[in-house]
């Protein structure tokens, strides 16, 4: 008789269990499917970051290395850290970001290049650290906007046309990982480790500057 009644216990526990789980997948689904058609998708948080900005009809994004070092804030675990504070300036880096802006400036002048479309700019400092230059490349991506207005599948298109960055392979390949998500082209300048000219894991990824595996061969037929 015990052995029934434990037994009955049993299952009952996992009915409730079962029927638990159940509730909580459709409470899950119910979130997930409210926000994937909403019509509206909200900024959940700024970055606070060093740049410059230009309006136009399309944008172009920009991540060069401004600063050297950076220093984080401690953390207390008990509210929400500060953004990091960037020192050592970086005159070369600072040229590039200018050069830039000159070049976007160059080319809005001439109104036979791109009629009737006015470039624009937003570039950022990446004080030669990852985590910066990770937020400044989703700064980019997500807009700065606190609500954005979108098609009923959620699907719109990215504040900006392109990136040109970043300035190393391992700040390129984290940040081309995400990217890549969003089909959003980054245009590296100084990035030449080989493994980004896969196409399979990099599609959005290019740069102006020769690979390592290229510049390999190059060197040894020059050499012999």
């Amino acid at each position: 008789m015990c052995d029934v009644v434990m037994n009955q216990g049993k299952v009952m526990n996992v009915f409730l269990e079962s029927s638990f789980l159940l509730l909580m997948l459709f409470c899950y689904s119910s979130v997930v499917s409210s926000s994937l058609y909403s019509s509206s998708c909200q900024l959940q948080g700024q970055f606070h970051l060093n740049g410059m900005q230009k309006t136009g009809d399309v944008i172009l994004g920009g991540l060069f290395q401004i600063h050297f070092f950076s220093v984080d804030p401690d953390l207390s675990f008990t509210s929400e850290p500060e953004q990091p504070t960037c020192y050592g300036f970086d005159v070369i880096g600072l040229r590039q970001a200018q050069t830039m802006a000159f070049a976007i400036d160059e080319i809005n002048r001439n109104s036979n290049l791109l009629p009737n479309v006015t470039l624009g700019y937003s570039l950022y400092d990446n004080c030669i650290q990852l985590g910066i230059g990770f937020r400044a490349a989703l700064s980019l991506a997500s807009g700065q906007e606190e609500e954005v207005t979108l098609e009923e599948n959620c699907l719109g298109s990215t504040p900006v046309l392109g990136i040109v960055g970043d300035s190393s392979s391992r700040r390129s390949i984290a940040i081309s990982t995400v990217l890549d998500l969003y089909r959003v082209p980054l245009v590296s300048y100084f990035a030449t480790c080989s493994c980004l000219s896969d196409r399979q894991k990099f599609p959005s990824f290019f740069r102006t500057i020769p690979s390592d595996a290229f510049q390999v061969r190059t060197q040894y037929l020059v050499y012999h």
